[in-house]
């Protein structure tokens, strides 16, 4: 069985297969939904007790209790990527616009290439930095992750091609 600890002023709740982690004042909800894997919501704890001593079963177990500590985490402080652009030769601008990201002129392209911006992430950019910061784990990671697949060169050589925006930290506020 994994146990995954609430601290003081933590509540969980556990309904129709879904987790829900507040702090009072902001609620993050994870589906943690396997027939496998029965999940008991007490005051000071979250338990997750796989039916069957099978690996891949206490695996999911361990994963949920993960996923837990990820939201209990991400309530206390948030969680920040730090991005960064390079370019050579043509000279990209990145921008947000209406809940998007978009990226002018990546490789002396005439249309900007958009992506969206995930809810409750929080984008801020400046020049050629881009810090993206939020609760949820997954969710920043998700939006980080797509404005790095943004800037795909197709065909191209790496080695050679280096433009791009990419991930250059990642981890909690400081």
């Amino acid at each position: 069985m994994e146990t995954a600890k609430l601290p003081e002023g933590f509540t969980a709740n556990y309904q129709d297969g879904i987790l829900s982690v507040t702090d009072g004042d902001t609620e993050l909800e994870k589906k943690m939904d396997n027939a496998l894997v029965d999940v008991n919501v007490t005051e000071e704890q979250v338990e997750f007790k796989p039916l069957r001593d099978k690996k891949d079963i206490e695996s999911i177990a361990k994963s949920y209790k993960s996923h837990t500590e990820n939201l209990v985490q991400g309530l206390q402080e948030d969680y920040v990527y730090k991005m960064k652009g390079v370019y050579a030769h043509f000279p990209m601008t990145i921008n947000k616009k209406d809940g998007q990201v978009q990226i002018e002129n990546f490789l002396g392209e005439r249309f900007p290439r958009t992506t969206d911006i995930m809810e409750n992430v929080e984008v801020e950019i400046n020049g050629e930095d881009i810090e993206l910061s939020g609760p949820n784990k997954e969710k920043v990671a998700q939006t980080a992750a797509r404005i790095e697949q943004l800037c795909r060169k197709g065909n191209r050589d790496p080695r050679t091609f280096q433009d791009g925006v990419y991930i250059t930290d990642k981890g909690e506020n400081e």
